[in-house]
Parts: structure tokens; C-alpha cells; sequence
């Protein structure tokens, strides 16, 4: 029997490219049920806020400036890394795209995830799209990965959650999920682009880490580096979930739910992770809007030159 043909059904079907299509048309269902979740998203997101001001000890004169600016900084190195792993992801699909490009494509799919729609994943597969990769493998390169980066959020959470020895088995079943990502995305492309990925997502994933812990100091709450990477890991609810728009309001709660579990403040869980929240998506709109500006200028600028030319011959 040949090899294509002694393969399991199931390996042929990821291998043919059909098991991310079907990901991606049930994404598509549930898509059609966002406009009731995105109420109810934005309504527990907006009822935790009230309740967590209630529990929390939270004083608005306590909030220190000078941290803020620190997490707002901290989301830019965060937009270069989701820009580079777009990069990263072209150039293993045998194409390229500008790295100034590549930031605002990442801060218009940050925003974009916001829409009742998986905006973020469309945009980023569009644009792969638009430089002439095929539909099927710059889709089975977005859910490659995403698995590879839900793979790895649930490990440091669990690390940081489950005490030894209990968290062995989990930690297993998480870090076969990121290996079994791997060989996904070296099936697309060299493995050194597959490695690149993984470095990518590690570094976003410590990133996170500091950026919650950098929140819980600007609201001047106690918050101590083990609660900021438990709580790193819960936005991978969203993602997968994919029905509730960039996961809002399903974040906190898990967070704050989390925070029980490490005899940690649920309030302040939540607090924290909607300031990070809140500052991300503020920085991305002030990137799209400079970076919105400078083309419009230099748009401006080349019509004016070329009118000059014009004029003079």
C-alpha cells in the first residue's frame, strides 16, 4: 500500500487541507449568533467593571501615570512582534510583505476583532491572499498558528495555576498540542520559518505577562508576577471561542475566576485585564490613525510632485 494510502483518514483530511475548512466554516456558523453574543459580551464586560470598582480596593487617586505609559509603551514592541510573525508567515509560504505594511494590517485586525465577525483572522488571510498565496494554505497557516499559540498559553497558565506533580499530565496534553502545531506548520513550509513562530509566540506570550503585571501596578493594586502569567493565558478563550468579539468580557471573567484558584482578588483580576485591555486597543488606534496620516501625506506629496511635472514639461 502506498504512503498517502496508509495514512489514517483523519491525517489525509488535515494534509488535504479539508479539517482547517471545516474550522473555518463552523467559525462562519457562529458567526451568524455574534450580533446577540457581542451584547452579552459587552454587557458582562461592562457589569464586572461595576462590580469589580465595588470589591476591589481600588482608590482613582492611587493610579499612577508613569505605569500607564509604561503598559501603553509595552503594547508597541507587542505590535512589532504580531508584525514580524506576519512576516514570518508570508515569507514560509514563499511570499513577502513590507514590515511597515505588516504593523498596520496587525493593529487593523486587533480592531477589527472587536466587528461581530472574526475580523482579525480575515484581514490577516486576506492580505496573505492579496500576495497571491492560496485561500487554503494561508488559512491553514492562521489556525496553525493559533493552535500553536492557544498551546503554549495553556501551558504557562497551568504552570502557573497547578502545583506539581498534579500539573504533569496537562502540561503534557498542552505541549503535544504546540508540537503537533509544529509539524503543521513545517508541513507549509522550512522548519526554520515553523521555529521562527514558535519564538514569536513565547516572546508574546512573556510579553503579555508583563504588560497585566504593569497594569496591576498603574491601578496600584497587589498584584505579584504569578497572577500575571496565570492570567495571561485566559484571552486564548476567545480566540477559540471566536464567537464572542477579541474575547471581551469572557477575558475578565475567566480571569477573575482564575484568581480563586490562586487565592488571589477576582476584582482585581478583573480590573487589571480590562486596563490592558482598554490601553491595547487604544494604541492600536493611534498607530492606524499616524500611520493613516503619513500615507495620506505622502499620497498628497507624490500628487503635488507629479502635477509639478507635469506643469514644467
Amino acid at each position: 500500500m502506498k504512503g498517502a494510502e496508509a495514512m489514517p483518514k483523519s491525517a489525509r483530511q488535515v494534509a488535504s487541507g479539508s479539517f482547517p475548512k471545516r474550522i473555518l466554516d463552523l467559525r462562519a456558523r457562529l458567526g451568524r449568533h455574534r450580533g446577540i453574543a457581542t451584547l452579552a459580551a459587552v454587557a458582562l464586560f461592562a457589569a464586572g467593571i461595576v462590580w469589580a470598582l465595588g470589591q476591589a480596593t481600588f482608590d482613582l487617586a492611587a493610579v499612577d501615570g508613569r505605569w500607564l505609559l509604561a503598559l501603553a509603551l509595552c503594547m508597541l514592541p507587542a505590535l512589532a512582534l504580531n508584525a514580524a510573525e506576519l512576516r514570518v508567515t508570508a515569507r514560509m509560504l514563499d511570499s513577502d510583505i513590507p514590515f511597515g505594511e505588516a504593523v498596520q494590517v496587525t493593529c487593523w485586525a486587533m480592531l477589527a476583532n472587536l466587528l461581530p465577525l472574526p475580523g482579525g483572522a480575515m484581514l490577516r488571510g486576506a492580505k496573505l491572499y492579496e500576495l497571491g498565496i492560496e485561500a487554503g494554505k494561508s488559512g491553514q497557516a492562521i489556525l496553525a498558528g493559533g493552535a500553536l499559540w492557544v498551546s503554549f498559553a495553556v501551558a504557562m497558565t497551568l504552570l502557573a495555576v497547578v502545583p506539581w506533580p498534579a500539573v504533569a499530565i496537562p502540561l503534557a496534553l498542552a505541549l503535544c498540542g504546540a508540537g503537533a502545531s509544529m509539524v503543521w506548520l513545517i508541513r507549509l513550509g522550512p522548519a526554520v520559518f515553523a521555529l521562527q513562530l514558535a519564538i514569536i509566540r513565547i516572546a508574546l506570550i512573556g510579553l503579555t505577562v508583563v504588560r497585566i503585571f504593569i497594569a496591576f501596578r498603574a491601578l496600584d493594586l497587589a498584584g505579584s508576577w504569578i497572577e500575571a502569567t496565570a492570567y495571561s493565558g485566559v484571552s486564548v478563550v476567545g480566540t477559540v471561542v471566536g464567537i464572542v468579539p477579541a474575547g471581551i468580557g469572557i477575558t475578565e471573567a475567566m480571569g477573575s475566576v482564575l484568581a480563586l484558584l490562586i487565592s488571589a482578588s477576582p476584582a482585581d483580576a478583573f480590573l487589571a485585564l480590562s486596563l490592558n485591555r482598554l490601553i491595547g486597543l487604544g494604541v492600536c488606534a493611534l498607530t492606524v490613525a499616524v500611520l493613516a496620516t503619513r500615507r495620506k501625506r505622502a499620497c498628497l506629496l507624490y500628487t503635488s510632485d507629479a502635477a509639478d511635472e507635469r506643469s514644467s514639461v
